[in-house]
């Protein structure tokens, strides 16, 4: 199995296990959002939670690899990239090669989605169980930070990983 379809069945497989916790944990009032403090601002109900939460996953982690294939199958219309990059990974001899390379790719960025999400989801059940007024101020700060700069790395790397040979 390639690395990014692994972190994939890893990531979501951590997202169900907790969001099944979350469905048999959370109270009835649950908070549904937090100020820049980490402070509750807003509540829903244990069902519409634990519903947002499901539809969110599938979108992430089941949607987002579907239409990633869907998308490389193409002719590139729909794969964003630069156009020399285009050009060259979509000539026909590279095609093949393009979609296994890109689908892994792009499987491991839902993979590191799905992880974000699963924090935010386990801090959310956390939070609501405790009977906690919020989260820790540095919290939602640092989870999203550190996606943040993972994005970036996992960005650069793509550039230079579909960066055309100097001779092409």
């Amino acid at each position: 199995m390639r690395r990014g379809r692994l972190a994939l069945v890893l990531s979501a497989t951590a997202y169900v296990v907790v969001l099944g916790w979350s469905a048999l944990v959370l109270p009835d009032r649950v908070p549904s959002h937090f100020d820049a403090t980490g402070r509750t601002d807003d509540w829903t109900s244990r069902t519409t939670m634990v519903a947002f939460w499901a539809v969110m996953g599938l979108l992430v982690l089941v949607a987002m690899p579907a239409l990633t294939r869907l998308a490389a199958a193409g002719d590139g219309t729909w794969v964003n990239m630069p156009q020399r990059s285009k050009d060259y990974w979509f000539e026909p001899e590279r095609r093949a090669e393009f979609r296994v390379r890109f689908g892994d790719d792009l499987d491991g960025f839902a993979a590191l989605t799905g992880v974000l999400m699963t924090a935010l989801l386990a801090l959310t059940t956390w939070v609501a169980t405790t009977a906690r007024d919020g989260a820790p101020w540095w919290a939602f700060a640092g989870l999203t930070g550190a996606y943040v700069v993972a994005t970036a790395v996992w960005t650069v790397r793509l550039l230079r990983r579909y960066r055309p040979p100097a001779t092409a």
